[in-house]
């Protein structure tokens, strides 16, 4: 199968570039749109993040200031250090005589 080259006329052919023109340039404009768009997220994303860790980094200087540990909530009544009692548990076996049974 062989095509033909058809020969068109000068308006076609203006109108042809003048159209490839819009096209490329709605493309470009499009694409400018995206990009703005997509920076914009990123700086919002980033702002957040940075706020977020300012805050930790708050809280964790105010635990240490205060001698706490990260997250640490004294219940009303006690004091700001607690006490921490170490114990050690085992669980035995079921033929272990002091097993509970069940």
């Amino acid at each position: 199968m062989r095509m033909q080259n058809v020969e068109r006329g000068p308006i076609a052919r203006v109108a042809g570039v003048i159209g490839a023109i819009a096209v490329i340039a709605l493309a470009a404009t499009l694409g400018i749109v995206m990009l703005a768009v997509m920076l914009g997220l990123a700086l919002i994303g980033a702002v957040i993040i940075a706020a977020r860790t300012w805050w930790l980094r708050r809280q964790m200087r105010r635990a240490a200031a205060r001698g706490e540990g990260f997250g640490h909530t004294a219940r009303p009544g006690t004091p700001a250090h607690g006490r921490v009692i170490e114990g050690e548990y085992s669980r035995g076996s079921k033929d272990d005589p002091h097993h509970p049974r069940r």
